[in-house]
This record gives C-alpha cells, sequence and structure tokens, in this order.
C-alpha cells in the first residue's frame, strides 16, 4: 500500500516550495497571495495600463516585468513604455536567464497579463538574483494514490497527523482549489497558487508548476518571500514514480542572494527536505505493516466524512483509478444522491 509516501509529493512540493520560498526578503508592504487573489477576482480589465501594473507590482518589479518578457520572450506587454521595457543593469539575458521564461510558455502558461497571478509570476523571473534548489528521486506510488492526494490535501496531512502526532496542514483557499495554504505546524508555512496542473494539455498531476509566498525560520534567520516550483513525475514499473522538484527562489537583495548560495544553508535545507522524508516514510512504514490503529484512533479521522475519505483511499490504493478533479466529481454526485427526494409509496387497501 502507498499511503504517506504519497504525501512526500504533497509535503516535499508544497512544503519544499514553502521552505524554499522565504528566500527574498519582500517589503513590508508586499501584499499577501489571499490579497492578491481576492484583488483579482474582481478585477475585469481587459487590457491592463501601466499604472494597474504599477499599482499591482510596484517600481522595481514592473521594470523586471516588462525588461523580461521583452528580452526573453520578445513580448511587449500592454502597459509597458519604452523605459520599462529597458534591459536591467547587471542582468545577462542568456539562455539560462531566459530558459526558464520559455519552459513555463512551453508547458501552457499564458503570458496574457491578464491570467491569475501571470504578472507577479512573469516580475519574479525578471529578478536579478535567483537561487536554484533540486531535489530528485523516487516514490514507491503509482499516479492514481498521488492524484487522489493531491486531489483532497486536507486528507492528506490529517493522515501523517495521525500516523506521527504531528500538525501537517494542508487547505484550499478557493472554489477551484488552485489556491492553497500549507505548514508543518513549526518553522514551515506558506500559501500557494497552482499555476499549472499539466504541461499543455498532458500528463494531469504529473507536470505541475506551483507559485507561492513562504515563511521559514532557519538557523538565525527568519525570511520571507516568494518561489516558483516545477514538480514533474512520471511512471516506472512496479507502482513507483520518478520525481524531480525544482524551487527557483528570488533573494531580494545581494546580501540574501549571499545566504541562500552558502554551503551550510543548503545543507540545511537538504537537512529539512531528509526531515520531510523520514516523517513520510515513518508513517507509510507503519501503513504498509498493517498498522491501521492510528486511523482508528485519530478523532479527526473519525468524523463521517473523514471515514469516507479513508474508504475512497483505500479504494484507490487497491486499484482504482483516480485523476485529479474526481474528488470534486464525487462530493457533487454524493451530495445530490443525499437530497434526492424519497418517493412517498401509499398503499390503499381494499
Amino acid at each position: 500500500m502507498n499511503l504517506l509516501n504519497v504525501s512526500f509529493k504533497v509535503a516535499s512540493a508544497i512544503l519544499l516550495c514553502a521552505f524554499t520560498a522565504f528566500a527574498s526578503e519582500e517589503s513590508s508592504g508586499e501584499k499577501t497571495l489571499a490579497v492578491q487573489k481576492a484583488a483579482q477576482a474582481k478585477e475585469r480589465t481587459v487590457s491592463m495600463t501601466r499604472s494597474d501594473l504599477r499599482n499591482k507590482l510596484g517600481d522595481d518589479d514592473l521594470k523586471s516585468l516588462c525588461s523580461g518578457m521583452k528580452k526573453c520572450l520578445d513580448i511587449d506587454v500592454p502597459g509597458c513604455d519604452e523605459a520599462d521595457k529597458k534591459p536591467l543593469k547587471r542582468i545577462k539575458y542568456d539562455g539560462e536567464f531566459c530558459g526558464v521564461y520559455k519552459e513555463i510558455v512551453k508547458r501552457g502558461y499564458g503570458t496574457d497579463m491578464n491570467n491569475v497571478m501571470a504578472p507577479e509570476i512573469f516580475a519574479r523571473l525578471g529578478r536579478q538574483y535567483r537561487a536554484i534548489y533540486v531535489n530528485e528521486g523516487t516514490l514507491p506510488l503509482d499516479q492514481n494514490v498521488i492524484s487522489y492526494l493531491f486531489d483532497n490535501m486536507p486528507f492528506t496531512a490529517q493522515l501523517i497527523n495521525a500516523y506521527l502526532e504531528t500538525n501537517y496542514s494542508l487547505e484550499y483557499a478557493s472554489k477551484d482549489r488552485r489556491f492553497f495554504n500549507g505548514s508543518n505546524g513549526g518553522s514551515l508555512s506558506g500559501e500557494f497558487y497552482w499555476a499549472l496542473q499539466d504541461s499543455a494539455g498532458a500528463k494531469l498531476g504529473l507536470r505541475d508548476l506551483f507559485f507561492g509566498y513562504g515563511h521559514a525560520k532557519i538557523l538565525k534567520w527568519s525570511l520571507t518571500g516568494t518561489a516558483i516550483a516545477f514538480l514533474d513525475m512520471d511512471p516506472l514499473p512496479g507502482k513507483k514514480l520518478k520525481y524531480k522538484l525544482t524551487a527557483i527562489v528570488f533573494p531580494g537583495n545581494s546580501v540574501l542572494n549571499s545566504i541562500m548560495q552558502m554551503k551550510v544553508f543548503k545543507n540545511v535545507v537538504n537537512e529539512k527536505l531528509d526531515e520531510i522524508v523520514g516523517d513520510i516514510n515513518k508513517a507509510a512504514g507503519s501503513y504498509f505493516g498493517g498498522n491501521k490503529e492510528p486511523i482508528l484512533k485519530n478523532a479527526t479521522l473519525k468524523s463521517q466524512e473523514n471515514v469516507q475519505y479513508v474508504l475512497d483511499f483505500e479504494t484507490v490504493v487497491n486499484g482504482a483509478p483516480w485523476k485529479l478533479g474526481d474528488f470534486e466529481k464525487l462530493q457533487k454526485e454524493r451530495a445530490k444522491a443525499k437530497n434526492a427526494a424519497t418517493p412517498l409509496k401509499v398503499e390503499i387497501q381494499k
């Protein structure tokens, strides 16, 4: 059975993203992802003006957006003036710098600035400083299992907590389930936008792009910032998945950039990742060994809702198909069945 190893994907993709997202020290006026999400939901702008972009990003990120899009993708962003599009000093717009732009577009993320979070994502890519973290390996689970746990993140966190007595949390923050919050209950937390769930319409659930804000306390540093993360997975024989997580972090200044490049700092990042993976492996080992007691004893999992999720999960673990979006469809079907009126039968005795 493939239970909480799957969470390595959620805990590693989401909490790793949260962890590495702290890297850039944002200004005190930086809007949170939730505030930006709410603001964007109200926007009906057909074509953003320079004032719209400036209010959304600030002067520095406006220039990062306009210059990066022009130099790397040869796109003149509506609202950018000629001065905004001039190359920024100290940035070498070479294949390495522009490669991420091209990769995101190749995967299907649009360059229209009215797309959700597009100005924020492309503005970050245009900044001078970057720190890149890569983690890869294999997971002992199949695509259906990982799709279920991605499709029901709060339940995934509750499973981890039931086995390890931890305080992981994962909560959706929008009706479309593309915005969510994550935390390990301690030094790591973040809020994220699930920008892509496939690559140009292919490999649903196996090609993911996240953008988010994270907060972390690491050694003597307490940092907050943004990151973009690619999570790529491919099935292997024997119900396994190969994964590669690439997190691109944007330090806000040269000092933070130097910290992020330090060997000791990167070692701490790897230690945190190992800790998360270790938690998942412990829980999975217990579950695979037939220990269901944590599920039966956990008060949260005893709720009527979670009992149904446990049953659903067991079905998927045992081979039932599952893809992203099935959870919401199933919930709607169950609600419809529950609300359906039971016909009243009246028998007239003669």
